[in-house]
C-alpha cells in the first residue's frame, strides 16, 4: 500500500517508524532488550525536549509555537537549550510540531469519512454526471457498481477526495441514505 492511500498518512513518516513499531516488535520478540532500552531512552529524551519546548519562551513566544513556523528551525534555538538533548531529537520534535495541526485535521476528516461509509449508493447512479470525479474513478465506479460509499472507498485507485466528491453529490441530490444495523434503509 502506498502511504498516499493510507488513512493516517501524515503519521506514517520514516522518522517516527520506531515510535510506531518498536513496542509491538518488542512484545512479539522481534526487538531485543538492548534495542528496546535504547528506544525507551530516545522516548524519554523526546518527552524532555517537548516539556522544554512547551515551557520555554523566546521573546514572549513558546518554543513549541516557534517550531511550528516554516521560517523557524531548531538551529535558531539557544545553545544552552540544545545542549541538554541531542539535535536529532530536537529535529524530530520540530517535525512533530510542524505536522501536528495537519495530522489533527486529517484525523477529523477520517472520522467524518468513517461516518459516511454506510451511506448507500442507489442503483443506477450515472457516475459521468458527477462533476469533479477523475475519469479513472468514473470508470471504476461504473464497472464495479458499489452499493455503499464504504465499498467504493475500498476500490483500488479510489482516493479519499473521490469519496468526498461522491458523498457531496449524493447529499446534494437527495440520495443520502444509510444502512441501519438491520440492513434496511433509513
Amino acid at each position: 500500500m502506498f502511504t498516499s492511500r493510507a488513512e493516517d498518512r501524515l503519521s506514517l513518516r520514516h522518522d517516527n517508524a520506531d515510535q510506531r513499531l518498536t513496542g509491538r516488535a518488542f512484545s512479539t520478540g522481534l526487538v531485543n532488550e538492548a534495542r528496546f532500552h535504547s528506544f525507551e531512552e530516545k522516548m524519554h529524551l523526546l518527552e524532555q525536549a517537548r516539556v522544554i519546548a512547551v515551557g520555554t519562551k523566546l521573546n514572549g513566544t513558546p518554543v513549541s509555537r516557534l517550531l511550528k513556523r516554516p521560517d523557524f528551525d531548531v538551529t535558531a534555538l539557544p545553545r544552552d537549550m540544545l545542549s541538554g538533548v541531542p539535535l536529532s531529537i530536537w529535529e524530530l520534535l520540530e517535525t512533530d510540531f510542524k505536522y501536528e495541526g495537519y495530522a489533527a485535521r486529517q484525523s477529523e476528516q477520517n472520522h467524518r469519512l468513517d461516518r459516511k461509509r454506510n451511506q448507500k449508493i442507489p442503483d443506477g447512479v450515472d457516475y459521468n454526471k458527477i462533476a469533479g470525479l477523475r475519469s479513472e474513478t468514473r470508470q471504476k465506479l461504473s464497472k464495479l457498481r458499489p452499493t455503499s460509499v464504504g465499498q467504493a472507498a475500498r476500490i483500488s485507485g479510489i482516493t479519499p477526495s473521490d469519496i468526498s466528491i461522491l458523498h457531496i453529490w449524493l447529499s446534494r441530490n437527495g440520495l443520502c441514505y444509510e444502512y441501519a444495523k438491520t440492513g434496511e434503509l433509513k
